[in-house]
């Protein structure tokens, strides 16, 4: 009998950090494992800056190095811009989600998506300056086969908004289940776990909250187009 399951934790952004588990099939063997990436955001006026192209999945070679670049791609293209976007979000899991997973994880992310803009204090007024960016660190193929695949992507973010919290650092594992369908990787999972996290050294000096507001969006960030 198929069951399906959806785990969706969004960790309080007032602890400072935004972490996603979504769900995978529970009946199919291909769907099952983790894998991991990126998010990145200064800003969440859709104004601010130009939007980013966005194309089908394709281009990623039915390999193990294929699925490690659709995996870190994918999850990558789900920053934080678009996770604040509830509408660009759906758009962007219908490229890239497999037909199974697809409604599920709408259904999740546009939650998760509607959580974080009110505990982040989107709209309302002033608006607020708000961060989310995140960069990989190291990546972990946990599974490689020519239909499927699971890689665990480690990376280190930052997450704080002007309205509700100070900027802080997160450290995670994503991690990312890959169907091969319609002639391309497509996501079957999504789940998101604490850590590892290192510590600072105890020495090390830190910047002010208003500083970071401040210097961070000057900061542009480096784009993830998919192919």
């Amino acid at each position: 009998m198929r069951r399906s399951w959806i785990a969706l934790g969004l960790a309080a952004v007032l602890l400072f950090a935004i972490g996603m588990a979504i769900g995978r099939r529970g009946d199919s063997p291909e769907a099952a494992s983790p894998s991991t990436a990126t998010v990145t955001v200064t800003d969440v006026d859709p104004a601010a800056r130009p939007a980013r192209t966005t194309h089908k999945p394709a281009g990623f070679a039915r390999t193990r190095d294929g699925a490690v670049s659709a995996a870190a791609a994918y999850v990558g293209s789900l920053d934080g811009r678009v996770l604040l976007d509830p509408a660009a979000l759906s758009q962007r899991l219908a490229e890239i989600a497999s037909s199974e997973a697809r409604e599920g994880l709408v259904r999740a992310y546009v939650s998760a998506a509607e959580q974080a803009r009110k505990q982040l204090g989107v709209g309302t007024a002033p608006e607020p300056v708000v961060i989310i960016r995140a960069s990989p660190v190291g990546y972990r193929v946990d599974r490689s086969a020519p239909s499927a695949a699971t890689v665990s992507i480690w990376r280190v973010g930052i997450v704080g908004s002007g309205a509700t919290a100070e900027p802080k650092q997160s450290w995670r594992t994503e991690t990312v289940s890959l169907v091969w369908q319609d002639k391309a990787w497509k996501v079957a999972a999504l789940r998101s776990a604490p850590g590892p996290t290192p510590p600072l050294a105890s020495s090390a000096a830190t910047s002010e909250a208003a500083e970071l507001f401040t210097s961070i969006p000057e900061f542009e960030e480096f784009a993830r187009e998919l192919p």
